[in-house]
């Protein structure tokens, strides 16, 4: 049961499911995606992985990028029959799963030692992962992303810290957009956030007092329309500080009760931009058996 009473998703698709409301992008759920698509511009969603193009939250750590072989490996490459001058670069990438522009799976949050569809926390190892609901299980998916430009549509570059976003917000946004939210869509919420972190400097980063996202009240828009994820352009989807003082709040409705999956430090601008409201998304995490979350790379074709 949600903080507000209403239904959960838990047994909707029986009781040993693993993708949660991702079930909703059914075929004609991915051929709507398809006809979203009208001029096949491109657009990249995924932030650049370095120590300087994402937010680093706390505990995560910045990225590295180390050199594994390169042009100073000689001998190496000679053993292996090559001559002066011939060789390859190669890399050794190491990165939380849950930095930049990410996938949330559904092993990612747990309340009362319980994730979604009942599967116990305690499912999760500190050595193997996720027994159930690791990001391997969610898959590649694709479908129709609608997005909600609610700083645009306020006329704001950016909407401040703390702002929480509500149903009527969204309602209000899809209705100046013209644009119909339907079951089995994806929902791409921009609030500019990150285009704010993108021209602060450290002290102002430091001070914000916190990040615009969704609050409780949005989750009723996610589960009356049987959204199947959503993502935004901010570091958790929801509002920091949390909403109702509720640490992770919007994460346990969505992630815990609906199987919502989340994508979180979207690049959303250039979408918003070019008053982009529907379009054809594709997300592809990595198939890390049993992680909790995935970096991605999401295209957008409109």
């Amino acid at each position: 049961m949600t903080a507000d009473g209403s239904r959960s998703n838990w047994g909707r698709w029986g009781a040993d499911d693993e993708r949660g409301a991702l079930n909703l992008l059914t075929d004609d759920a991915v051929r709507r995606g398809v006809a979203s698509v009208r001029r096949g511009k491109v657009y990249g969603l995924g932030l650049p992985i370095d120590e300087h193009s994402a937010p680093v939250l706390p505990g995560r750590g910045e990225p590295r990028r180390l050199t594994l072989t390169c042009d100073s490996d000689d001998e190496r490459y000679q053993s292996l029959g090559a001559p002066p001058g011939v060789g390859g670069n190669q890399d050794v990438l190491l990165l939380a799963s849950h930095h930049g522009t990410h996938l949330d799976a559904l092993s990612h949050v747990f309340a009362g030692h319980e994730m979604y569809n009942g599967h116990r926390s305690s499912t999760f190892k500190a050595f193997s992962g996720a027994a159930r609901l690791g990001v391997e299980k969610l898959g590649v998916f694709a479908g129709r992303a609608v997005l909600l430009d609610v700083a645009g549509h306020l006329g704001l570059p950016w909407l401040p810290p703390g702002h929480v976003v509500t149903r009527a917000e969204l309602e209000a946004c899809a209705a100046a957009a013209g644009v119909e939210v339907r079951a089995g869509d994806i929902l791409l919420v921009r609030t500019g956030w990150l285009d704010w972190w993108r021209q602060a400097d450290a002290t102002e980063r430091a001070t914000a007092g916190g990040q615009p996202g969704i609050g409780l009240d949005a989750v009723t828009f996610i589960r009356d329309h049987d959204i199947a994820a959503v993502g935004a352009d901010n570091s958790a989807v929801e509002v920091m500080p949390w909403d109702g003082g509720t640490f992770l709040a919007v994460h346990i409705e969505l992630l815990v009760q609906l199987g919502v999956p989340l994508l979180e430090h979207l690049d959303l601008s250039e979408l918003a931009a070019d008053g982009v409201a529907e379009c054809l998304l594709c997300v592809s995490p990595l198939p890390v058996t049993g992680a909790a979350g995935s970096p991605v790379n999401p295209v957008a074709i409109a």
